[in-house]
């Protein structure tokens, strides 16, 4: 492909132009030979994309966005992958012979097939590592440039072993995290199908009464009535309909850069999340810079790929703006330090202790079991700060219905 690309030269000078080059990856690694570093880049060929062509994009966006339906390799399914190729790799096996072993005993069919594709590549003589960058769907970033290193080295049992302790330590916090959601979605989802029972069964009855007794109903009455009616005789459109939004709302959180920076905004900036998803961002920052470092990758690479891993859209800019600087000689403290919004004084200042003696692997270790433990903690407390909003919110929504139904009952007894 031929590539528009943007780019910064070790002086801090930028450059632009076109190549022709087999990948974005690739032409970073040519630019980065000759002392340059890629900011951006895009196929040439975009800027002249018709209408149609951009509809084309849309639609292929669209399809890939179910993709998690049928493409979907879970996290704890590459902690055990990674584990047991490096443990049949310390064992003597060959990487063939280990990747042909793993593709029969894994239970996920689509996985399965991933795996035949990697070891029918390295048969035919690529590298683990280029087999791999074929499904960066599948492995992140983090895990690819692993292999890449281990491979160079000679070391991909150690490599394994890093991957696997990282995969785990993410894992981990995933887990933390739906663990807490969890108790609130199924308070909603409980209090959702309470809510359609009575709209299917109890409010028809009540709507009949009313009729009959010929009173004049209050708005919010007739509302409630209205949709009661709706989804009775219209329940395949009301299904319809909530699968639509719901969908939209994914759609746009997910594959859209407005949504995506809307929804990380939101979590930075309210006050119950904003503190979890700083810790929660920082623990990934440490931890993914300290499995990169310590697998042998330079300091701006681990940098690029961790920005890729962090879920908050302006994390992944702070830490990818801090490239350029390392790279001109900036220590990434002080680079970080540029972010106080982000980045607590924890992790600058522990930072520039381990840049000043030389044991920045050391602390990033350290700082990552910190938030880690961080996360844990105030993951635990979540469920306890949650509840009552969404107590408070359920309360308003049955005061309303309550009230919807009891006006009409009230003007029988008056007489009005």
């Amino acid at each position: 492909m031929e590539y528009e690309y943007k780019a910064v030269s070790k002086d801090g000078q930028k450059v632009s132009g076109a190549r022709e080059s087999a990948s974005q990856t690739a032409l970073a690694r040519e630019l980065r030979d000759e002392g340059l570093f890629l900011v951006g880049a895009r196929d040439r060929s975009m800027a002249t994309k018709t209408n149609a062509g951009r509809d084309q994009s849309f639609f292929k966006n669209l399809s890939a966005s179910f993709d998690f339906l049928i493409k979907h390799v879970s996290l704890q399914e590459k902690v055990v992958f990674s584990r047991h190729l490096g443990l049949m790799i310390k064992a003597g096996f060959s990487l063939n012979k280990a990747l042909e072993t793993l593709t029969r005993q894994t239970a996920n069919k689509y996985f399965a097939s991933v795996l035949k594709d990697l070891n029918d590549k390295v048969a035919a003589g690529k590298s683990f590592y280029d087999a791999a960058s074929e499904h960066k769907n599948v492995f992140s970033p983090v895990f690819i440039s692993m292999i890449q290193v281990g491979e160079a080295s000679g070391k991909l049992e150690e490599t394994l072993k890093l991957a696997t302790l990282h995969l785990k330590r993410e894992y981990g916090l995933k887990r933390k995290i739906k663990g807490a959601l969890a108790y609130p979605a199924v308070v909603v989802g409980a209090m959702a199908a309470v809510g359609t029972l009575m709209m299917v069964f109890v409010l028809p009855q009540l709507a009949a009464t009313f009729s009959e007794l010929n009173i004049e109903l209050p708005l919010s009455t007739k509302i409630i009535f209205g949709l009661s009616d709706f989804i009775i005789n219209f329940w395949y459109m009301a299904l319809a309909l909530a699968a639509v939004v719901v969908y939209s709302f994914y759609f746009f959180s997910k594959r859209t850069e407005l949504g995506r920076k809307s929804v990380d905004f939101i979590f930075l900036k309210f006050p119950i999340f904003s503190d979890l998803t700083k810790k929660l961002n920082s623990a990934r920052l440490a931890r993914t810079l300290s499995s990169l470092l310590s697998g042998g990758v330079s300091l701006p690479e681990a940098l690029r790929i961790t920005s890729d891993t962090l879920n908050n859209f302006f994390y992944r800019r702070a830490v990818s703006a801090a490239i350029p600087e390392v790279e001109k000689g900036q220590t990434l403290s002080s680079v970080l330090l540029r972010y106080p919004h982000l980045f607590p004084p924890v992790v600058t200042e522990m930072a520039a202790v381990g840049e000043e003696t030389g044991s920045l692997v050391v602390i990033l270790k350290e700082l990552a079991r910190f938030f880690e433990n961080e996360v844990s903690i105030s993951t635990k407390s979540l469920s306890a700060i949650v509840e009552p909003i969404i107590m408070i919110a359920i309360g308003v929504a049955v005061g309303i219905f309550a009230l919807s139904i009891i006006q009409p009952i009230y003007s029988i007894g008056t007489g009005l």
